[in-house]
Formats: C-alpha cells, structure tokens, sequence
C-alpha cells in the first residue's frame, strides 16, 4: 500500500509539466485517471485535489480490502449469503471497497467532462458522436426519483421484468436454513448495504464511467456505435464475478442502448440501474431473514432442511 501511494505521488510529480498548457485534451484527462488515480486533477493543474481525491480512493478501497476483513463479498458489490453470524467487519469493509471504486469511477468521469466542457467549441468536441452528458452529482442522485426517467418504457419496462424475474426466482430456488442466528443490527447494517450502499454507488459510480465516458470516446475511436456497445459492455462485464458476467454484458447492452436512444443523457439508465439494485438488494435481504426462519415478503420462511444449497 505504502508503495503504491510513492509511486501515486512520483507519477503525478512526473506527469506535473503537462499540466502547463492552457486546455488539456479530455481523454488523455479521462483515461490517465481512470488507470492512475487523481492524474485528471492534476492534468487540469490542481495536483493538490487529484493527491486528495487519490488518497480518499485508495485509502478507503484498500482499508476495506485489508484493514476490515472482507469475507464473502465481491468487488462490485454482489455477495454471497453469509455462512456466519459476524456480518459487522464483512459489510463495513464492503462499504469500504464501494465507496473508494465508485467514488474513483465518478471523478474519472468528472475531471474528463469538465475538461469537455473547456473544449465544448471546439471542432473536436463537435464532432463527438455521442453528446456530452453536462449534469451533476447532484443531477444524478436526483435520476432514480424523476417521473420523467421512471416514466419511460425504457426504464419501467427493465425495473418491471427485473422485478419479476428475480421475486420468482426467490421464490422457487432451494435455502438451506442457518444453524446461527444473526443479530438484529448486523441484519439491519446488511440490508442498508444491500438495498442503498451497493444502489447508490454502482448508478452514480458505474453510468458515468461506463456509458458517459468509455462509451463515448470508443464510438469516437472506432466510428461506430455497435462497436462501442461491446467495447463499454465488455469493460462492464469484468467487473463483475464469473457467475454474473453473461448479465453483465446484457444490462451493459442495454444501459449503452439506453443512453443512445436519450443522446448521451445518462439519468434514464441511472434510474434503471439504481432501481433493479434496489430489488435485487431487497431479495438478498428477503434470503438472509428467509434463511433464519423468519417471515419475508413472496415466501414463507424456511423451517426445515433442504437439500439443494443456495
């Protein structure tokens, strides 16, 4: 870790000069954050915020990957059903991780549009095939509550069958009961991190970066918006972990699909994203009270052994 941050800080140190210039070509800024964190700051010539914004990142991706035990819980935010009773370090460093990847995906994507937004007249920004999504952080907490995004077939249509699909496989997919019990605060921390945490990250951190920034400079790259799709899809899908990835690159599809349809506005998929993790986090927390016994939603608890491991 300690060498990390040395190599973070002479990096910046080193790459300091390129800051000189008047306006700063936004993918060089995108893409040098995004593999080198708080480089974009820095290319816009605040090398103070990007060390900052760095050090937030790291510190707590990394506390939560070392300082906290992580257990059964992957990177981007799915987890597997606890096997004991001690959720507290386990969620704690899961919020952790969250919070330092997400948070470093949604500057990636900030220091690239704001240096955008320097260029907008440009004739390389005009040329853009995918127009520049201008909102804000604010803007995009705001994205899952607008009627306006939930009123569209785009995105009610994905949060319905999404709804549908995951409640039905709840109900028909085997349980075995715990042999533990988990105590009401670690059940009541592990549904906020099921149902806000991992939401709330993954729309905000993942969207921006995904569809408002790789997917536009690749359809620049390659001049071409299918290309694009399974560039951005592809990325997305290593996020996450093997079992998920063939839902990955679907969702990213249809997230990238979105995006087009609304001219590079990223709020309709925030809203669709945020919500399907929603109800999956809702379900997960549904399997983990199911699994004590206790009365959830759609399912009666379960009370007796059962054959089939979930």
């Amino acid at each position: 870790m300690r060498s990390l941050i040395t190599l973070l800080i002479l990096a910046q140190i080193f790459l300091l000069p390129l800051t000189a210039a008047a306006t700063v070509d936004p993918a060089a800024v995108g893409w040098g954050n995004l593999f080198v964190p708080g480089l974009g700051a820095t290319f816009r010539g605040r090398p103070g915020k990007g060390l900052a914004e760095a050090g937030l990142e790291l510190g707590t991706y990394f506390g939560g990957t070392f300082g906290v035990r992580e257990g059964g819980f992957s990177i981007d935010g799915s987890v597997s059903i606890p096997t004991s009773p001690r959720l507290g370090e386990p969620i704690i460093g899961q919020s952790l991780q969250e919070f330092g990847l997400k948070y470093h995906f949604y500057n990636t994507f900030y220091h690239y549009q704001q240096a955008a937004l320097d260029l907008k007249d440009t004739e390389r920004e005009r040329a853009k095939l995918q127009p520049l999504y201008q909102g804000t952080w604010k803007d995009m907490l705001a994205a899952p509550f607008s009627l306006k995004n939930l009123g569209s077939p785009w995105v009610y249509s994905l949060i319905g069958a999404s709804a549908i699909y995951l409640i039905y496989s709840y109900q028909h997919t085997a349980i075995t009961p715990f042999k533990f019990r988990i105590t009401a605060s670690n059940e009541a921390l592990y549904g906020i991190s099921q149902t806000t945490v991992i939401p709330v990250t993954g729309a905000i951190g993942e969207e921006p970066l995904f569809r408002g920034f790789i997917m536009r400079e690749t359809r620049q790259y390659t001049q071409s918006a299918v290309a694009a799709l399974l560039i951005e899809s592809t990325m997305f899908t290593l996020l996450h972990p093997a079992d998920l990835r063939e839902s990955g690159f679907l969702s990213g599809i249809y997230f990238g699909l979105m995006t087009n349809h609304f001219d590079g506005n990223i709020e309709p998929a925030i809203a669709a994203h945020f919500w399907v993790n929603v109800i999956d986090g809702l379900v997960t927390y549904w399997t983990l009270r199911r699994a004590q016994g206790k009365n959830t939603p759609f399912a009666p608890p379960i009370v007796g052994q059962v054959t089939i491991p979930f």
